[in-house]
């Protein structure tokens, strides 16, 4: 295969590239579902979320196993997202990478967020999430996610 080929097929499997015609609400490459879970998250979109996950996933978050995705929707996030009046991510650049076949990909992605809470508190972290996917049934979907981060100093 050539270079330039082989160069246009990884940067569409990583996402760097438009997606064909056809279905533009799917994520397409790994870079394209790691941000349609970020902006589930900020819209507080449990299920749209869960549809970017494998079957089989795990979750990590700031060093704690959380387990499958649908213990940490059910357990973590999903309660949590019932205080939170606003979430807010500032996505940082991203980098991405698949395996040569297409089956695996990684992609890191630091950020910065802002959650406002019910209670009148507002959380400021700053951190970086990784995604693992794998190919399942034709897309790419999460098999594994880290959330790693710290709270951020308050501005005086």
């Amino acid at each position: 295969m050539g270079k330039v080929l082989k160069t246009a097929l990884t940067a569409l499997l990583v996402g760097w590239l438009p997606a064909a015609a056809g279905d533009t609400n799917s994520p397409v490459g790994p870079q394209q579902v790691a941000a349609a879970y970020f902006s589930a998250v900020e819209g507080s979109d449990l299920d749209a979320a869960g549809r970017l996950f494998a079957r089989e996933s795990s979750v990590f978050e700031t060093g704690g196993v959380e387990g499958s995705w649908r213990s940490y929707r059910d357990h973590h996030l999903g309660p949590e997202i019932g205080q939170i009046i606003s979430f807010e991510i500032d996505r940082k650049k991203p980098e991405a990478t698949a395996s040569e076949d297409g089956t695996l990909a990684l992609v890191t992605w630091p950020i910065e967020y802002k959650i406002a809470l019910k209670d009148e508190r507002t959380i400021r972290s700053r951190g970086t999430v990784t995604f693992v996917l794998v190919r399942e049934e034709g897309a790419y979907k999460i098999r594994h996610l880290h959330w790693s981060s710290r709270r951020m100093k308050p501005e005086p």
